[in-house]
């Protein structure tokens, strides 16, 4: 065979094929034992014979052996396959373990190069902030000594002025004890103070007492020159301007706040005079606003380039009622380098706002956490969907007057958003299902605000019960809440730690839901429960074991003077609003007073059943009374003005309205005897001239008189008479 391996394949087959070497082996062994004298002949002899005699038995015994032998070959052929296949898997099992390692090994160093890079950049990061914090501090610091020599040298060039005066007590104190005594006025109160002496005057001119000017509560008689020249005296020190509603001011004043260039807080809210042009000079002088708002002012697009031009650093942007403002000014924002860091937006009112431009919010303000649309009903799920696509750090989000929403916006919300603070108002779509989701995705809720939603069923409130963080509920005007819904609030995790609940307008709430407020809610702070026909004084019976009840609201209910006297039991209440309750007695009223004490504020309007006795129990018992309105009680008279002004030396609001009997003594009693008085309210009072109700008005705040006729229809209740 060792011959045959060059030669032919054929050929080479054929010797397989037929086993000629085993042949000649065997032939081979036979002449080794027989040993013929002619080797030759004994082969021919021998095939002769085998090919002659086919069935002797070596011919099988030779057939047998080449079987085996085969056998054997193929046995050893597949073991030596079997055994090539094992080591092929041993050698791709050694190079497996050899790669791993050595991937294992690379990955760790460059894992420690990573480290060590990351540590090398926070170090380097540190001390580069550290030294712009040194430099910042050091800035600071220069500036702080500035203003504080400036201060000194004002003071000294003033104390020569002083000298002989200053002999009433307050200029006998120390500097900083007369300063924490003046930092409590308003800006109206240190300019009157400033005119009492030379002395008052030197204190008053101290710029620490001018960081914050508000000028909203004095914009009835503030003017523009005034304001133009305290910010320009003070112009350094302010950090806070606030001209709610000063509807004097004029261009000369208004270009003073840009001389603030410390100026942090701005509100131009209600300010006529407000245009573009003011507020682009504005902003350019003041490069540190963190909060503005512009609300109902005629401002357009323009102010939005602006405002993405130059604040860089705003925080909180309010464009409420703003209508001029479209899609296309609030894709300026997009561009320019400003707002990126909003995180309070409020766009309530603006009604040219469509899905577009929710989308260029979202784009430009991707860490907004409050955003108020209140009163849009161009807002649709699309809106809502654009906005929180890129805007998952919302935590309070707003949609009063939002009827066009449905539950594909609600469960967008839910899908990427964990909220603290819900308010919706007058939406018909909103579902259980949406509230479920809304609950699931928002375990710290905290503040729920759903007035007048007809859909809100006993099994929303299952969900809301729920909630662990939740301390403030409104639910009035969800007609389809039974006492099973108030159950659920009530036996769920929130019923200890709810502060504020309002079921006002749920007509089906009955004397159970109260008894079990009383029992779980012990926390309650605030309970309004106005038009809820089905509660009796049985029901308000069981409210005297609320220990911390402050406030309570029982409009429209139909309460007697035996549950009123119940609720004299709760010690710890100070406002009662009993509005339209016309079962309520002067009886009623003493008896409340006379266990209620502490009683704050008082609303009893339109209970008509009430006289003049009633104010006299109030002013003899409750002698901390600051708040009284008593407006549609037409038994009044005179007479009860008289008890509640000589006996309520902390009066400070006043509400007569619709009291017809009242005649000119009513403005003389309240000024002569109420020096805390800052609100009067005397629509409808026809027996009151117009010439006694004026001398009043320069001793307070906010006032309001006419002497025509009630209208004939409907009641007058002190949200409608609020200025």
């Amino acid at each position: 065979m060792t011959s045959l391996q060059d030669a032919d394949s054929t050929l080479r087959a054929y010797f397989i094929k037929h086993s000629l070497p085993q042949i000649y082996k065997a032939l081979l062994a036979g002449l080794c034992v027989s040993c013929p004298e002619d080797p030759l002949h004994f082969i021919e002899e021998k095939i002769l014979e085998i090919l002659e005699n086919r069935d002797l038995e070596i011919y099988w015994a030779w057939k047998r052996y080449i079987l085996k032998r085969k056998t054997e070959a193929a046995r050893l052929l597949e073991r030596m396959e079997e055994a090539e296949r094992y080591h092929t898997r041993r050698k791709m099992r050694l190079s497996l373990l050899k790669w791993t390692a050595w991937v294992r090994y690379h990955k760790q160093n460059q894992n420690d190069a990573v480290e060590k890079l990351q540590k090398v950049q926070k170090s380097v990061y540190c001390r580069n902030t550290i030294t712009a914090w040194r430099l910042t501090m050091q800035d600071a610091k220069r500036l702080k000594e500035y203003f504080k020599k400036l201060e000194r040298d004002i003071q000294k060039s003033l104390s020569s002025e002083i000298q002989g005066d200053g002999q009433d007590r307050l200029s006998l104190l120390p500097n900083k004890l007369s300063l924490k005594i003046f930092q409590n006025l308003g800006v109206g109160d240190l300019l009157r103070c400033a005119q009492v002496c030379r002395s008052w005057k030197a204190i008053t001119q101290v710029s620490s007492l001018w960081t914050e000017m508000n000028f909203s509560s004095e914009s009835c008689w503030i003017t523009d020159e005034t304001v133009g020249r305290l910010l320009r005296a003070h112009r350094v020190y302010v950090t806070s301007v606030n001209l709610c509603g000063c509807a004097v001011l004029q261009w000369s004043s208004l270009r003073c706040i840009s001389q603030c260039k410390n100026l942090q807080e701005l509100n131009l809210s209600e300010c006529p005079n407000v245009n573009d042009e003011i507020i682009k000079m504005i902003l350019e002088g003041c490069h540190s606003l963190l909060h503005i708002n512009l609300a109902f002012t005629d401002i357009t697009n323009t102010t939005i380039q602006a405002l993405s031009r130059c604040c860089l650093t705003l925080r909180s942007l309010n464009l409420a009622y703003c209508t001029n403002i479209s899609d296309e000014g609030l894709q300026n924002l997009t561009t320019g380098k400003g707002c990126h860091r909003l995180i309070q937006l409020d766009l309530s009112g603006c009604s040219q706002i469509t899905a577009d431009g929710f989308s260029h919010v979202a784009d430009a303000c991707g860490s907004l956490q409050e955003i108020v649309l209140d009163d849009l009903p161009t807002l649709t799920d699309a809106c809502v969907q654009a906005l929180v696509s890129k805007c998952r750090t919302l935590t309070v989000i707003s949609v009063l007057d939002s009827p066009y929403l449905s539950d594909v916006a609600f469960k967008a919300i839910a899908e990427v958003t964990s909220l603290t603070k819900f308010q919706i108002e007058g939406n018909n779509r909103i579902a259980d299902s949406s509230w479920k989701a809304l609950c699931r995705s928002s375990p710290k809720l905290s503040e729920v605000h759903a007035c007048d939603c007809p859909r809100v069923t006993d099994n929303s409130l299952k969900f809301l019960g729920s909630l662990t963080k939740l301390h403030n509920l409104n639910i009035s005007g969800c007609i389809k809440v039974t006492d099973t819904g108030i159950r659920y609030i009530t036996d769920g995790p929130c019923a200890v730690k709810m502060r504020e609940l309002d079921l006002s307008n749920c007509s089906r709430v009955t004397d159970l839901s109260l008894k079990k407020i009383s029992q779980r809610c012990d926390s309650l702070i605030h309970l309004s429960v106005c038009f809820c026909d089905n509660l009796s004084d049985n029901g308000f019976e069981f409210l005297d074991k609320c220990a911390s009840l402050i406030a309570l609201d029982i409009t429209g209910c139909k309460i007697h003077d035996q549950g009123l006297a119940a609720l004299g039991s709760i010690h710890s209440l100070r406002k009662l609003t009993a509005i339209e309750c016309a079962f309520i007695t002067d009886n009623g009223i003493k008896v409340f007073c006379r266990q209620c004490r502490h009683l704050e504020l008082l609303d009893v309007s339109h209970c008509v059943s009430l006289s003049d006795r009633a104010m006299k129990a109030l002013s003899f018992f409750c002698k901390t009374i600051a708040t009284v309105r008593i407006a549609g009680c037409f038994k009044m008279t005179d007479t009860a003005v008289k008890y509640l002004t000589r006996a309520g030396h902390f009066l400070r609001e006043l509400d007569v309205s619709g009291c017809s009997l009242l005649t000119d003594h009513t403005p003389s009693f309240m000024m002569c005897s109420c020096p805390h008085l800052r609100s009067v309210n005397m629509l409808y009072c026809r027996n009151i001239s117009k010439q006694a109700a004026l001398k009043l008005r320069c001793h307070v705040q906010q006032w309001k008189h006419s002497d025509d006729d009630p209208p004939l229809t409907g009641t007058i209740t002190s949200a409608q008479m609020e200025f």
